[in-house]
C-alpha cells in the first residue's frame, strides 16, 4: 500500500452498467472520470458463503487516483466494481479483492521507483512535457460477464523518470461468483504437466499469431513452462486467453501480445467440471 511519506488521494467513481445475460460478454474498454476523495483503510474477511446461481452481475467503474512525493509518483488506475448481485457478502469480498490488488499494483511500481534517483532528469515523462515525475496508469476490459464467472484485464502502464518510454504491462483476474474465490491458474487444471501443455500450444499460437515477425528466442524464452509466464490469463466466451507483457515473447516493439487457445484444445489437462470445461 502507498503509506510512506504522503497519500493524497483516492477517487472513486461509480458508473454502472446495468443489465443482464449476454450483453455483459463483450470486450469492453473502460474510461475514467474523476473527482478526489480522502481514502480509508478497511479490511476483508474471506468467508465461504456459496450465492445461487444464474444471476449476472452488474459491472461499474471506479479510479484510483493517488499522488506520492517521494518517489514523485502520480497513479490512475480505472478498475470494476461489481453490482447487483445475491449475495452482498460475496460482492462486497470481491470488491474489495479486487481494490487490493489496483493498490498492488502501484505499491509495486514504487518500490520499483527506490532505485531511480529523484535527481535524474529523463525524456520529460511520456507525453514529452518536462514533468520529471514518474506515472503508472491502467485500464481494464471485461474478458467474461456470466452467471459463474468474472474474468477482467489490466493493461498497466509504467513509466520511471529518465526511462525512455512507458512501458505496458498485463495482470488479470478471474473470480468465480459462486464462492467470490480469485481463481489461481493451477485451479483451472487436473495434472501437474500442465504448464508444459499450455506452453506448447502457446508457442504455435504466438507463432501463428506473429507470422514472420515471430523472434523464436523471445518466444522460447518468454513461454517456458513456469506459472510466471502465464500469470496473465483470462475466461473468455471461445477459449482460455493468455496476454503477454512488452518484451516478453516479442522484442519492446511489439507491445503487448494476446493469443487465445480453444478450450478443446485444453481438455486432456483441464478440471472438469471446471472453468475450462463448462467456460
Amino acid at each position: 500500500m502507498l503509506s510512506r511519506s504522503f497519500l493524497l488521494a483516492t477517487l472513486f467513481m461509480g458508473l454502472v452498467a446495468a443489465g443482464c445475460g449476454s450483453s455483459h460478454n463483450a470486450k469492453t474498454s473502460s474510461t475514467t472520470t474523476s473527482s478526489q476523495v480522502t481514502t480509508t483503510t478497511t479490511s476483508t474477511t474471506t468467508t465461504t458463503t456459496t450465492a445461487p446461481p444464474g444471476v449476472v452481475p452488474a459491472v461499474g467503474l471506479k479510479s484510483y487516483v493517488t499522488s506520492v512525493p517521494s518517489p514523485n509518483l502520480v497513479a490512475n488506475i480505472s478498475y470494476p466494481i461489481l453490482g447487483g448481485m445475491a449475495s452482498n457478502q460475496i460482492e462486497s469480498n470481491i470488491n474489495a479483492t479486487i481494490y487490493k490488488a489496483v493498490t498492488g499494483y502501484v505499491a509495486s511500481f514504487e518500490k520499483q521507483l527506490q532505485n531511480v534517483s529523484p535527481t535524474t532528469t529523463g525524456a520529460g515523462g511520456p507525453a514529452g512535457n518536462g514533468a520529471e515525475q514518474s506515472q503508472i496508469s491502467g485500464s481494464f476490459t471485461k474478458e467474461l460477464v456470466d452467471s459463474r464467472y468474472v474474468s477482467f484485464k489490466f493493461l498497466i502502464s509504467t513509466y520511471a523518470v529518465a526511462a525512455a518510454s512507458p512501458t505496458t504491462e498485463s495482470e488479470s483476474l478471474t473470480f468465480d461468483l459462486g464462492s467470490g474465490d480469485l481463481l489461481s491458474l493451477s485451479s483451472l487444471f487436473s495434472t501437474t504437466n500442465y504448464l508444459q501443455t499450455i506452453s506448447t500450444l502457446s508457442r504455435t499460437a504466438i507463432n501463428a499469431k506473429l507470422g514472420q515477425s515471430a523472434n523464436q528466442a523471445f518466444v522460447n524464452l518468454g513461454t517456458q513452462p513456469n506459472a510466471t509466464n502465464f500469470a496473465s490469463w483470462n475466461l473468455t466466451n471461445t477459449g482460455f486467453e493468455l496476454t503477454f507483457s512488452q518484451g516478453q515473447v516479442a522484442p519492446m516493439a511489439s507491445g503487448v501480445v494476446t493469443i487465445e487457445i480453444p478450450y478443446s484444445q485444453l481438455s486432456a489437462v483441464a478440471k472438469s467440471p471446471g472453468p475450462l470445461t463448462k467456460p
